[in-house]
Protein backbone atom coordinates (compact mmCIF):
# COMPACT_ATOMS: atom_id res chain seq x y z
CA UNK A 1 0.00 0.00 0.00
CA UNK A 2 1.21 3.47 -0.92
CA UNK A 3 1.73 6.15 2.01
CA UNK A 4 1.52 9.89 1.11
CA UNK A 5 3.57 11.88 2.79
CA UNK A 6 3.08 15.95 3.24
CA UNK A 7 5.88 18.16 2.66
CA UNK A 8 6.89 20.77 0.22
CA UNK A 9 5.03 18.12 -1.90
CA UNK A 10 3.36 15.43 -1.75
CA UNK A 11 5.52 12.05 -1.89
CA UNK A 12 4.52 8.75 -2.42
CA UNK A 13 6.12 5.38 -0.76
CA UNK A 14 5.19 1.83 -1.11
CA UNK A 15 3.76 -0.13 -3.91
CA UNK A 16 0.49 1.04 -5.91
CA UNK A 17 -0.45 -0.81 -8.52
CA UNK A 18 2.94 -2.54 -10.36
CA UNK A 19 4.81 0.18 -9.40
CA UNK A 20 6.76 0.46 -6.41
CA UNK A 21 7.42 4.10 -4.88
CA UNK A 22 11.01 4.62 -2.87
CA UNK A 23 11.87 8.04 -1.39
CA UNK A 24 15.39 8.66 -0.76
CA UNK A 25 16.70 12.12 -0.07
CA UNK A 26 13.35 13.45 -0.56
CA UNK A 27 12.80 12.78 -3.86
CA UNK A 28 10.36 10.03 -5.06
CA UNK A 29 11.76 6.96 -7.25
CA UNK A 30 9.97 4.67 -9.43
CA UNK A 31 10.27 1.05 -10.13
CA UNK A 32 8.48 -1.89 -11.80
CA UNK A 33 7.52 -4.50 -9.29
CA UNK A 34 9.85 -7.37 -9.69
CA UNK A 35 7.83 -10.15 -11.10
CA UNK A 36 8.71 -13.77 -10.63
CA UNK A 37 7.92 -16.97 -13.13
CA UNK A 38 6.82 -20.28 -11.81
CA UNK A 39 9.26 -21.76 -13.13
CA UNK A 40 12.12 -19.57 -13.45
CA UNK A 41 15.16 -22.27 -13.09
CA UNK A 42 17.75 -22.03 -15.72
CA UNK A 43 18.86 -24.98 -17.51
CA UNK A 44 22.09 -25.06 -15.64
CA UNK A 45 20.01 -25.07 -12.54
CA UNK A 46 18.10 -27.94 -13.47
CA UNK A 47 21.31 -30.12 -14.21
CA UNK A 48 22.49 -28.68 -10.73
CA UNK A 49 19.57 -29.63 -8.78
CA UNK A 50 19.40 -33.34 -10.87
CA UNK A 51 22.89 -34.24 -9.40
CA UNK A 52 21.91 -32.75 -6.31
CA UNK A 53 19.10 -35.10 -6.00
CA UNK A 54 20.87 -38.20 -7.40
CA UNK A 55 23.99 -37.97 -5.01
CA UNK A 56 21.49 -37.18 -2.19
CA UNK A 57 19.33 -40.64 -2.95
CA UNK A 58 23.01 -42.34 -3.59
CA UNK A 59 23.52 -41.59 0.14
CA UNK A 60 20.45 -42.19 1.67
CA UNK A 61 21.25 -46.16 0.59
CA UNK A 62 23.51 -45.84 3.09
CA UNK A 63 22.38 -44.00 6.21
CA UNK A 64 21.49 -47.18 8.29
CA UNK A 65 24.36 -49.26 7.08
CA UNK A 66 28.02 -47.64 6.55
CA UNK A 67 27.47 -44.21 8.32
CA UNK A 68 26.55 -44.64 11.56
CA UNK A 69 29.28 -47.21 12.64
CA UNK A 70 31.73 -45.45 10.52
CA UNK A 71 31.48 -41.99 9.14
CA UNK A 72 29.62 -40.87 12.61
CA UNK A 73 32.78 -41.87 13.99
CA UNK A 74 35.22 -40.04 11.66
CA UNK A 75 32.99 -36.69 11.33
CA UNK A 76 33.78 -33.56 13.18
CA UNK A 77 32.15 -30.68 13.82
CA UNK A 78 29.73 -32.48 11.01
CA UNK A 79 27.13 -35.27 10.74
CA UNK A 80 27.99 -38.55 9.57
CA UNK A 81 25.82 -38.04 6.60
CA UNK A 82 27.30 -34.69 5.75
CA UNK A 83 30.89 -36.12 5.70
CA UNK A 84 29.74 -39.01 3.84
CA UNK A 85 28.10 -36.90 0.85
CA UNK A 86 30.82 -34.10 0.69
CA UNK A 87 33.57 -37.13 0.34
CA UNK A 88 31.73 -38.77 -2.43
CA UNK A 89 29.51 -35.88 -4.42
CA UNK A 90 33.18 -35.54 -6.69
CA UNK A 91 32.79 -38.90 -7.98
CA UNK A 92 29.15 -37.94 -9.85
CA UNK A 93 29.08 -36.42 -13.23
CA UNK A 94 27.40 -32.96 -13.77
CA UNK A 95 24.68 -34.85 -15.00
CA UNK A 96 24.14 -37.34 -11.52
CA UNK A 97 25.80 -40.02 -13.40
CA UNK A 98 28.33 -42.20 -11.61
CA UNK A 99 30.49 -43.03 -14.42
CA UNK A 100 33.33 -44.89 -11.95
CA UNK A 101 31.81 -46.50 -8.84
CA UNK A 102 35.84 -47.28 -7.88
CA UNK A 103 35.92 -43.52 -7.09
CA UNK A 104 33.31 -44.19 -4.09
CA UNK A 105 34.20 -44.15 -0.70
CA UNK A 106 32.47 -46.60 1.55
CA UNK A 107 34.31 -45.91 4.59
CA UNK A 108 37.21 -43.43 6.11
CA UNK A 109 39.49 -43.37 9.10
CA UNK A 110 42.90 -43.57 10.88
CA UNK A 111 43.98 -47.02 10.38
CA UNK A 112 46.17 -47.51 7.22
CA UNK A 113 45.47 -50.09 4.41
CA UNK A 114 48.17 -52.59 3.86
CA UNK A 115 50.36 -51.97 0.85
CA UNK A 116 49.90 -54.76 -2.41
CA UNK A 117 46.35 -55.75 -1.33
CA UNK A 118 44.73 -57.42 -3.36
CA UNK A 119 41.36 -59.26 -4.26
CA UNK A 120 39.64 -61.84 -6.70
CA UNK A 121 38.05 -64.74 -7.84
CA UNK A 122 39.92 -68.26 -7.86
CA UNK A 123 37.71 -69.47 -10.57
CA UNK A 124 35.42 -67.32 -13.21
CA UNK A 125 31.49 -67.27 -11.58
CA UNK A 126 32.93 -67.96 -8.46
CA UNK A 127 31.27 -66.39 -4.86
CA UNK A 128 34.69 -67.12 -3.39
CA UNK A 129 36.68 -64.05 -3.12
CA UNK A 130 40.87 -64.23 -2.62
CA UNK A 131 42.95 -62.05 -0.42
CA UNK A 132 46.12 -60.81 0.23
CA UNK A 133 48.82 -58.15 1.25
CA UNK A 134 51.89 -57.42 2.18
CA UNK A 135 53.32 -57.17 5.92
CA UNK A 136 53.79 -54.23 7.23
CA UNK A 137 57.01 -53.83 10.02
CA UNK A 138 55.93 -50.77 11.81
CA UNK A 139 52.73 -52.05 12.20
CA UNK A 140 52.07 -54.49 15.66
CA UNK A 141 49.86 -55.50 19.05
CA UNK A 142 45.76 -54.83 18.28
CA UNK A 143 46.32 -53.82 14.85
CA UNK A 144 47.75 -57.07 14.07
CA UNK A 145 43.83 -58.13 14.74
CA UNK A 146 42.34 -55.29 12.66
CA UNK A 147 39.55 -57.25 10.77
CA UNK A 148 38.90 -57.40 6.92
CA UNK A 149 35.38 -55.93 5.87
CA UNK A 150 33.73 -56.40 2.68
CA UNK A 151 30.36 -54.59 0.76
CA UNK A 152 29.73 -55.91 -2.44
CA UNK A 153 27.72 -53.88 -5.38
CA UNK A 154 26.28 -54.67 -8.72
CA UNK A 155 24.60 -52.35 -10.75
CA UNK A 156 23.49 -49.77 -8.03
CA UNK A 157 22.72 -52.00 -5.27
CA UNK A 158 25.02 -52.82 -2.35
CA UNK A 159 25.23 -54.95 0.27
CA UNK A 160 25.08 -55.11 3.60
CA UNK A 161 28.54 -54.91 5.43
CA UNK A 162 30.17 -58.10 5.99
CA UNK A 163 32.76 -58.88 8.22
CA UNK A 164 35.16 -61.74 6.66
CA UNK A 165 36.65 -63.22 9.98
CA UNK A 166 40.36 -62.62 7.87
CA UNK A 167 42.76 -60.14 10.88
CA UNK A 168 45.60 -57.80 8.98
CA UNK A 169 47.77 -60.34 10.76
CA UNK A 170 46.95 -63.18 8.60
CA UNK A 171 48.16 -61.63 5.93
CA UNK A 172 45.92 -63.61 3.07
CA UNK A 173 42.55 -65.55 3.24
CA UNK A 174 38.89 -66.42 1.39
CA UNK A 175 35.43 -65.09 1.95
CA UNK A 176 31.72 -65.53 0.35
CA UNK A 177 30.77 -62.72 -1.41
CA UNK A 178 27.68 -61.08 0.65
CA UNK A 179 24.59 -61.76 -1.06
CA UNK A 180 23.01 -59.55 -4.12
CA UNK A 181 20.32 -59.67 -6.02
CA UNK A 182 23.03 -60.52 -8.88
CA UNK A 183 26.35 -61.41 -9.10
CA UNK A 184 28.45 -58.99 -7.96
CA UNK A 185 30.75 -56.67 -10.21
CA UNK A 186 32.79 -54.83 -7.31
CA UNK A 187 33.89 -55.39 -3.82
CA UNK A 188 34.89 -52.64 -1.33
CA UNK A 189 37.30 -53.50 1.23
CA UNK A 190 38.55 -51.60 4.36
CA UNK A 191 39.54 -52.47 8.13
CA UNK A 192 38.16 -52.40 10.98
CA UNK A 193 39.67 -52.39 14.21
CA UNK A 194 38.78 -54.85 16.86
CA UNK A 195 36.45 -52.92 18.94
CA UNK A 196 35.00 -51.17 16.22
CA UNK A 197 36.36 -47.42 16.80
CA UNK A 198 38.68 -47.04 13.99
CA UNK A 199 38.48 -47.91 10.30
CA UNK A 200 40.59 -47.70 7.37
CA UNK A 201 39.65 -45.90 3.99
CA UNK A 202 38.45 -48.34 1.23
CA UNK A 203 39.23 -49.58 -1.74
CA UNK A 204 37.35 -51.07 -4.20
CA UNK A 205 38.06 -54.14 -7.35
CA UNK A 206 36.41 -54.88 -9.90
CA UNK A 207 35.78 -59.02 -9.90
Amino acid sequence: MAKVRQGLETLLSGKFGDKVYVVRDGKNYIRKVPTRKKDSSTPAMVISQKRFSEIMRFCGMFKNSVIPPIWNIAAQGTSGFRLFQKTNSPAFAPDGSLPDVKKISLSTGKLTLPEGLTAGRPEVDSSIIEVSWLKNLNLGGLHLKDELTVVSSVDGHYSDILETGILRGQLTGSFKLPKLPAPATHIYLFFGSSFHRDYSESVCFEI
